[in-house]
């Protein structure tokens, strides 16, 4: 009972199971779905022991014998955001409830095994609509369309390297026009470990560079301005009680800014802190329910303009999905 407790956590906590949630039209600050929402070990391992395990396998828990796995879902997302531009300024602060819906597909394809590692390639999509509905800030609507392909090689000692790149694209609603595109190859590790009976550790590290197209407050002729270098390092805690999953988590992410003058991002750099708690009750196999709250705060570094904020946000979820 123990080790299955322990790989229904594993869904939830090992990869974003809700395509992550947009922080508003700053697109420094919009974290972007590039890899599968969950993932854990073939169910073979029944038996195996979590530190020595591939319960972190970047395989996913529907591998069949076929060459390809497909799964596909959709997320719904109603919080409230008391500073969704992430603006500096506390006079600048707008509060107002959003509304996200996120539409996902993707496949696993035929694992490959090498010696003591998993090897196990993955594409997908995913399309959001963002809604904000006070503050009259409907006219700041946009969409988002991601794509990624992803190599990721789990190891018997409970390690996950990944690699991949992915696409990005928001587009505003009012005048359909594209805001912000971007290309990120990116690489990744990840470590799994048990700390007690229904309670599990998780450390992730991963890091890429933002190659990208945007429209600039400042300099409509630079449209590099946010292009970065980031790393991003976060621990969380998985707890099993009852049907109940509970996640708190605390992340930190560096970025710097590689655009020389004129951009307005010249020598930027930043310190993005983040705390979440979320709270999952699987309905079933294939619905759950979810609170969440979160706290983000940014630290930067710029000779052109104020880009710190902070920004708490609290809300509920509902996420459906399908294998096929």
């Amino acid at each position: 009972m123990k080790v299955k407790n322990i790989r229904i956590a594993a869904l939830f906590a090992t990869l974003p199971s809700l395509m992550f949630a947009q922080a508003g039209p700053d697109a420094t600050t919009i974290e972007r779905n590039n890899q599968p929402p969950a993932s854990i070990s073939n169910a073979d391992t029944n038996n195996a022991n979590i530190d020595a395990s591939d319960a972190g396998a970047q395989r996913p828990i529907f591998l069949k014998t076929e060459n390809i796995s497909a799964f596909a879902g959709f997320d719904s997302k109603y919080l409230y955001r008391n500073n969704p531009f992430s603006a500096g300024d506390k006079l600048a602060y707008f509060e107002t409830a959003m509304w996200l819906n996120t539409a996902y597909a993707g496949a696993s394809f035929q694992a490959i095994e090498v010696q003591d590692a998993v090897i196990t390639p993955y594409i997908g999509a995913s399309y959001t609509k963002t809604e904000y509905l006070e503050s009259g800030l409907d006219g700041f609507n946009f969409d988002s369309t991601s794509a990624y392909m992803m190599l990721s090689a789990q190891h018997s000692n409970g390690w996950a390297y990944r690699v991949g790149v992915s696409y990005a694209m928001d587009k505003s609603d009012v005048n359909e026009e594209e805001t912000y595109m971007e290309f990120y190859p990116y690489i990744g590790a990840m470590k799994l470990h048990g700390l007690g009976e229904n309670l599990m550790g998780i450390f992730d590290i991963s890091g890429g560079f933002h190659d990208s197209t945007s429209d600039s407050a400042f300099n409509i002729s630079q449209k590099n301005d946010l292009d970065n270098i980031d790393v991003t390092a976060s621990y969380a805690l998985q707890y099993l009680y009852q049907n109940f999953i509970i996640s708190p988590r605390y992340g930190a992410t560096y970025k710097t800014y590689s655009e020389d003058s004129p951009s307005t991002n010249d020598g930027r750099e930043d310190l993005i802190h983040s705390l979440s708690l979320k709270v999952d009750y699987p309905i079933d196999e294939y619905i759950k329910v979810t609170l969440f709250g979160s706290y983000s705060k940014r630290d930067s570094k710029s000779s052109f303009a104020d880009f710190d904020f902070e920004s708490a946000d609290g809300g509920f979820a509902l996420g459906l999905n399908t294998t096929f």
